[in-house]
C-alpha cells in the first residue's frame, strides 16, 4: 500500500472511530444520562447536523481554495475541543438540553469543513508512483475509505459499549486524543503551497454558485444528489431517532448495550458489503447499484416495522448495513469519477448537504412522529416512501443510464 494512501486511510479511520463513538455516546446521554424525550431527542440528534445546512457548502469552497489536507486538520482539532470541553462541564454537574444542543452544533459545525475536505483527498491519494490515477483506482480508493469509516466506526461503538463499565468522561478523553493524532495524518498530505489564482481571489458565495452550476449540468450527478436527500430524509433521520427508542424498549435496563449491539450489527453489514467490493470490484454501472440499494432498504424498513424479535432486528440491522455501505461507496465514487478536479470539493459538499442536512429534518420529522406514533408506524412510512422513490427514480433513467469506461451518461 503506497505511504499517502495508508496515511490517509489512517487519519480517515481516526475521525471515523471518534465518529462511532459519539454516534453512540450522544443519543444515550440525551435518553439516558439527562432523561429527554423523543422530540427533544429529534432537537439533539438533528443540532449535529442542522448546521451543513448553512457551513457545508462553505467548507467545500474553502477545501477547494485552500490546501484540503490543511482544512481536514483543523476541523478535526475542533472536534477535539468541542469533545474535551462537554468533558470539562461533565466534571462538574450533569449537561441540560441546552448544552447538548449547543455541543451538537459545535460538533455539526466543524464536521461540516470536515467532510469535503477529507474526501477530496481520495484523488490525491489514489495516484501512483508517476502521479497518475484512474477510474478503477479511484473506485478502489473510495472502497478502502468506506472499510477505513466502516472499521472505525466499529471501533468507536465497541467502545461506547463500556459506557456502564468506563462512564462518560474516559470515552469523551478517548475521542479528544484519536482526533488529535488523526489531525496529524491529514497534516502529513498536504502539497506545498502555491501561488494564489484568480479562482482562490473569488467571493465564497461566487465559488459555491459555479458548484452548483456544474452539478446541475450534469444529469446524473443531479439525479444522483436528489436521491441522496432523500435518503437523508427517510432513512438517515428514521435510523438516527427510532433506533435508540427501539433499543430502549427491546433492551430494557441494558438498553445502551442492546443499542451499542444494533449499531454494530449495522457496521458488520457495512464492513461485509465492503470487504465484498473491495474483492469484487463496484462494476461498470454504479447507478443501477444505487438504485437497488433504495428498493432493498425500502423492503427492509417495511419488515423491521413489523416488529421483529431483539435478534431478528440485529439481522435486520446488519442487512440495513450492507445495503447503506453499498449505496454510499457507489454515490461517492460517482462523484469522485464525474466532479471536475477544480469543482470536486464543492460538488462533494453539495453531495453531503443534500445527504445530511436532509437528515437533520429527516431525525425531526421522525422525532414528532413518534412522539405521536409508535416508531415502528414510523419505519412502515419511511419504507412506503422508498417504494415510491424507488419507481420515481427508475422512470427518470438518468442515473440509472450511468456506466463508466467511456459510455458514461454526465
Amino acid at each position: 500500500m503506497p505511504p499517502r494512501l495508508r496515511q490517509f486511510l489512517l487519519g480517515y479511520s481516526g475521525t471515523s472511530l471518534a465518529t462511532g463513538l459519539q454516534v453512540i455516546l450522544l443519543p444515550w446521554i440525551a435518553v439516558a444520562v439527562v432523561g429527554l424525550p423523543a422530540l427533544h431527542l429529534g432537537w439533539v440528534q438533528a443540532s449535529v447536523l442542522l448546521p451543513n445546512l448553512v457551513f457545508l457548502l462553505f467548507g467545500g469552497a474553502l477545501a477547494d481554495r485552500r490546501d484540503a489536507a490543511a482544512v481536514a486538520a483543523l476541523a478535526c482539532v475542533g472536534l477535539a475541543l468541542c469533545h474535551a470541553g462537554l468533558l470539562l462541564y461533565f466534571s462538574y454537574r450533569i449537561p441540560n438540553l441546552a448544552l447538548l444542543l449547543l455541543y451538537g452544533a459545535s460538533l455539526g459545525i466543524c464536521t461540516a469543513f470536515l467532510q469535503p475536505a477529507r474526501d477530496n483527498l481520495v484523488q490525491r491519494s489514489a495516484r501512483d508512483r508517476e502521479g497518475q490515477t484512474s477510474e478503477s483506482r479511484v473506485q478502489k480508493t473510495v472502497t478502502w475509505m468506506m472499510l477505513a469509516q466502516y472499521g472505525g466506526q466499529a471501533g468507536g461503538m465497541l467502545l461506547a459499549s463500556r459506557f456502564d463499565q468506563w462512564g462518560v468522561q474516559l470515552l469523551l478523553g478517548i475521542q479528544v486524543a484519536v482526533l488529535s493524532i488523526a489531525a496529524l495524518f491529514l497534516l502529513s498530505l498536504r502539497k506545498k503551497a502555491a501561488p494564489v489564482s484568480a479562482e482562490e481571489e473569488k467571493r465564497p458565495h461566487a465559488l459555491i454558485l459555479e458548484g452548483l452550476v456544474q452539478t446541475w449540468r450534469r444529469p446524473a450527478l443531479r439525479e444522483l444528489i436528489a436521491l441522496m436527500a432523500f435518503n437523508g430524509f427517510v432513512h438517515i433521520g428514521v435510523f438516527l431517532v427510532v433506533l435508540p427508542l427501539l433499543a430502549a424498549q427491546y433492551g430494557g435496563g441494558r438498553g445502551v448495550s442492546y443499542y451499542a449491539t444494533l449499531q454494530l450489527a449495522f457496521i458488520a453489514g457495512t464492513v461485509a458489503a465492503t470487504v465484498t467490493m473491495l474483492h469484487r470490484g463496484q462494476g461498470q454501472q454504479p447507478g443501477r447499484g444505487i438504485l437497488m440499494c433504495l428498493l432493498y432498504s425500502a423492503a427492509l424498513l417495511v419488515a423491521i416495522s413489523f416488529g421483529p424479535t431483539p435478534l431478528g432486528l440485529i439481522l435486520l440491522c446488519a442487512c440495513w448495513g450492507a445495503v447503506a455501505a453499498a449505496a454510499a461507496a457507489l454515490g461517492r465514487a460517482i462523484v469522485q469519477l464525474f466532479a471536475p478536479a477544480e469543482y470536486r470539493s464543492r460538488i462533494i459538499s453539495i453531495y453531503q448537504l443534500a445527504l445530511f442536512g436532509s437528515a437533520a429534518l429527516g431525525a425531526l420529522a421522525a422525532g414528532v412522529l413518534s412522539e405521536f406514533a409508535a416508531p415502528l408506524t414510523t419505519l412502515l412510512w419511511a419504507g412506503i416512501l422508498s417504494l415510491l422513490a424507488f419507481a420515481l427514480v427508475a422512470w427518470s433513467g438518468a442515473l440509472r443510464r450511468v456506466e463508466l469506461g467511456g459510455g458514461e451518461s454526465r
